[in-house]
């Protein structure tokens, strides 16, 4: 039990709603209570924000961890002496617990006091779903099948590289545009086949590449004649893939590879000049 005696009412208050006072304090806080209104109306202040800091942290704690942050711990992240000291004082969390509450309630003030901004700030933000639904490109869609086909060891690919004949056939026929299988031995690479994938509602054709490490590498191409027609090269990083895209003769075509790979680029203008 804690003694909050000489601390601030809300302090006081914070720990009655906790259960961490003593019997005696609680007996004094409850006689205050029954006299005073605007220390209840403060308790009643308090309970609503203990009660909105509970779900807003249930809910923080079922987001889903960054992948820069996992990275990060993965890579053996150095230790901030400030951080260390916080996670100490964190082990003793029932002694800890009158804080985040009164952080809980103080935020609960503020909305209520600015619930006019937050209407007009969600009816402002109702589209921003849509914004970011148009935005998404056949670059995306391609780095999401990419990061799923990579780790599958054993069933990388739809034909198998022994068939790339009939890879080269097939593919053209089913994208529209016609090529040779790129030959990537020079650059470390080995072809092992090729899918066919859907990116923003058109047939994609998707070759794949291991390097000695078992990085896989792919090459992706859709028909896309309303594109802007140019052979520079664009270079983007999402997340821990790298990508280097580049339109010509009524396609666009992109190189994936893991974003820590050096000569993307280079591997790119390779491709184009032989596919």
């Amino acid at each position: 039990m804690h003694q909050t005696q000489g601390h601030a009412l809300e302090v006081r208050l914070c720990a009655y709603i906790d259960g961490e006072l003593g019997d005696a304090e609680k007996t004094e806080l409850e006689t205050l209570l029954a006299r005073d209104e605007e220390a209840k109306a403060l308790l009643e202040r308090l309970k609503a924000g203990s009660a909105f800091g509970d779900t807003a942290f249930e809910d923080f704690l079922h987001d889903p961890v960054p992948l820069a942050l996992v990275r990060q711990i993965k890579q053996g992240a150095s230790i901030n002496p400030k951080t260390e000291r916080v996670t100490v004082a964190a082990a003793n969390v029932r002694s800890a617990r009158v804080w985040p509450r009164m952080m809980a309630a103080s935020v609960a003030l503020v909305l209520v006091g600015g619930a006019t901004g937050y209407i007009i700030g969600t009816a402002h933000s109702v589209g921003e779903p849509t914004k970011v639904a148009a935005a998404r490109s056949w670059l995306d869609d391609i780095a999401d099948y990419h990061r799923i086909y990579a780790r599958q060891k054993d069933r990388l690919v739809e034909v198998p590289a022994s068939e790339a004949p009939v890879i080269e056939t097939w593919l053209a026929s089913s994208v529209g545009i016609p090529f040779t299988i790129p030959n990537l031995t020079g650059k470390g690479l080995t072809f092992e086949g090729a899918r066919l994938l859907v990116a923003n509602s058109k047939p994609v054709a998707q070759l794949l590449y291991r390097n000695a490490d078992g990085d896989v590498f792919a090459i992706c191409f859709l028909k896309d004649s309303d594109s802007p027609q140019s052979d520079a090269f664009t270079e983007s990083i999402r997340d821990d893939l790298g990508m280097v895209s580049w339109q010509r003769g009524g396609a666009s075509f992109v190189i994936v590879g893991p974003s820590s790979s050096v000569g993307l680029q280079d591997l790119a203008e390779a491709v184009s000049s032989t596919i």
